[in-house]
């Protein structure tokens, strides 16, 4: 059964209400960008009748305070070793990361996510990525990473977590979105490596519910928050709907590739080993 409590309501509040201290798993969020997100579409080549109206954005100059403030909920109601994913673009970076600063919490990872619809511009770089800041509740040792949950060899593995991260655009033509929506693939990754199943997930800025729909199909218990009642009211109806999933199977190489792969490491091995024996060597002399 899925178990979710999700408020049509602002996220600082909401969150002093409803959510108690040392409660929630894991944050994954999308905040505002404080960049006039609601006039953006000027920006896209889509059809905007299949968007979601009434979008809401923070102004620019009140952009700081509101982070500090939501931010230091999300550190309150984190348990100890909780952690929280932050997307970001990067006008309002120092905002987020002076908020972070003023809290516990401690960073593990700066990520950077890539993508390839940058709007064009003729005059500056053309920005092509979003900021993703994996912060952890101390003690960051009791934090939760499932380094294998995806695959079951360390080098796969280590291909799939590197610090830039490929972010797809997600077509979804003649289907009803939010302004400015992640894909679920792509959502979903954060939360096997970083949650386990009957977790706490919280999300403070529903937007299109991604959040929700992935944590609840990866059998994750969700809290969270929106103001748009617009979105609400289009979004939230389909939780009902979501079939939770089994754990994810992770990829294993076949037999042949596994064997290949062991002769390289053990010859990697070798190698290192007589770099080290060179290395005594010259030290004696």
């Amino acid at each position: 059964m899925n178990e979710y409590n999700i408020y049509n309501q602002d996220c600082i509040v909401g969150m002093q209400e409803y959510v108690a201290d040392n409660t929630v798993d894991m944050i994954f969020t999308d905040p505002p960008y404080g960049i006039e997100g609601d006039t953006l579409d000027k920006h896209y080549a889509r059809d905007e009748s299949f968007v979601v109206p009434g979008y809401v954005d923070v102004p620019k100059s009140q952009y700081s305070d509101f982070s500090n403030k939501w931010i230091a909920q999300c550190a309150r109601v984190l348990k100890p070793g909780g952690g929280m994913y932050i997307v970001s673009g990067y006008s309002g970076l120092n905002c987020i990361l002076n908020a972070l600063g003023n809290t516990e919490l401690q960073e593990v990872n700066h990520l950077i996510a890539q993508y390839t619809f940058g709007v064009s511009t003729k005059t500056k770089w053309v920005s092509s990525h979003y900021h993703i800041l994996y912060y952890v509740k101390p003690p960051v040792k009791l934090k939760t990473f499932n380094t294998l949950c995806r695959f079951a060899d360390h080098g796969d593995s280590y291909h799939d977590r590197l610090s830039v991260q490929s972010l797809k655009r997600d077509y979804k033509p003649g289907q009803l979105k939010n302004k400015n929506q992640l894909p679920e693939d792509f959502v979903q990754k954060f939360i096997d490596y970083s949650s386990n199943r009957g977790d706490v997930i919280l999300d403070p800025f529903m937007g299109g519910f991604t959040t929700a729909r992935v944590a609840l199909r990866r059998g994750r218990k969700v809290v969270g928050f929106e103001l748009n009642t617009t979105a609400y009211d289009a979004f939230l109806p389909g939780l009902s709907d979501i079939v939770e999933m089994d754990d994810p199977t992770p990829i294993v190489p076949s037999d042949e590739e596994m064997e290949k792969r062991i002769k390289k490491r053990a010859g990697y091995k070798r190698a290192a080993e007589r770099r080290a024996l060179k290395n005594d060597t010259k030290c004696e002399d």
